[in-house]
């Protein structure tokens, strides 16, 4: 049978039915109903439960940590440094994470083909009559003097020959520093090569190198790089042949019952790079520079993949050439071709 306990003088009575405590009339408690978890009523666990709290809170409060929880530090002293504690009822904020270190965005780069240039249409030899340019040269052009010799089969015609200004040594070397030097006589020499190996192949004789007429499109290179623009004909209207002729190098070749006259010609303008790299917002970040070679090669490749450039290459009348290359300031590479 359940007990009750007086509350107010503590007397226990066995009879769970009595109103009132026999030793000092309190009326006595209800009683709960009797709920066990484990055998043991949900009271006795209760109440030991509180006794435990109630210990705790003393420990704490004698050792002082309870303030310090509850409380938070104050902007302190700005001659000592130190902090002051005042009492608060809020909790102490959470302390502020700090954020990982971001990695440095890594640009996307985007690989760009350098576009290849088809030559001009080849100029071809003509048939016709000698004739003299007249009228003032064009300003790219010096006169030096120069004794009438003969060229293979073609013929100097003027005593005091011109030659076209040739390109300034410092046009040869880029504006990057990290871009490889290109010596323009190697690459001459390297083209001219190539060109024999290419006639050699196809069993024609080797072309000879005519220095004359390597002055004469060197220059015709220079004014391209120089006026920026890209055709056998400059902006003054003169064309290979008249180039030619200006110059005292009508190229007039004899085969008996008839002659030929003119300068044959194959252009090519490439870059000193194959490919180049630029960031997100379009500026360029790095080059793939070309070898020496790599553009000898692609002149010859540019001019045997085309009829009318292949043409003067693999002409067994023709027995001369001259090689020029001139380097423009924006990295464009300008390879004039003329044969005789």
């Amino acid at each position: 049978m359940a007990r009750k306990t007086c509350t107010h003088c503590g007397a226990i009575t066995d009879d769970s039915t009595q109103k009132f405590c026999t030793r000092c009339g309190v009326k006595l408690p209800d009683l709960l109903p009797v709920t066990k978890i484990g055998g043991i009523p949900v009271r006795a666990l209760v109440g030991a439960l509180v006794l435990v709290v109630i210990i705790v809170i003393a420990v704490v409060a004698a050792s002082g940590l309870l303030t310090v929880f509850f409380s938070s530090p104050s902007a302190g002293s700005a001659t000592t440094g130190q902090a002051q504690v005042e009492a608060t009822t809020s909790l102490p904020s959470l302390p502020t994470t700090t954020p990982l270190p971001t990695t440095p965005e890594i640009p996307v780069t985007t690989k760009t083909m350098v576009p290849t240039t088809v030559p001009t249409t080849a100029a071809t030899t003509v048939t016709t009559k000698q004739t003299q340019v007249t009228g003032t040269p064009s300003p790219t052009y010096t006169v030096t003097t120069q004794s009438p010799v003969a060229t293979g089969t073609s013929q100097i015609t003027l005593a005091v020959t011109q030659v076209p200004s040739q390109p300034d040594s410092s046009s040869y070397t880029s504006s990057h520093p990290d871009a490889p030097y290109i010596d323009p006589s190697a690459l001459e020499t390297r083209i001219h090569e190539l060109i024999n190996i290419e006639r050699q192949y196809n069993g024609l004789s080797p072309l000879s190198y005519d220095s004359f007429l390597a002055d004469i499109a060197r220059g015709h290179s220079y004014d391209m790089s120089l006026r920026n623009f890209f055709d056998h004909t400059t902006p003054d209207g003169r064309d290979a042949h008249a180039r030619g002729n200006w110059a005292g190098y009508p190229c007039i070749r004899y085969y008996g019952t008839y002659y030929t006259e003119g300068i044959s010609e194959n252009l090519y303008q490439g870059y000193r790079y194959q490919t180049y790299l630029t960031a997100p917002n379009g500026t360029i970040v790095s080059y793939n520079w070309s070898s020496l070679d790599f553009i000898a090669k692609q002149a010859v490749i540019g001019w045997m993949n085309s009829e009318g450039h292949r043409e003067n290459i693999l002409n067994e009348k023709l027995q001369q050439e001259g090689i020029g290359v001139a380097f423009s300031s924006d990295d464009k590479i300008y390879v004039t071709e003329n044969f005789c």
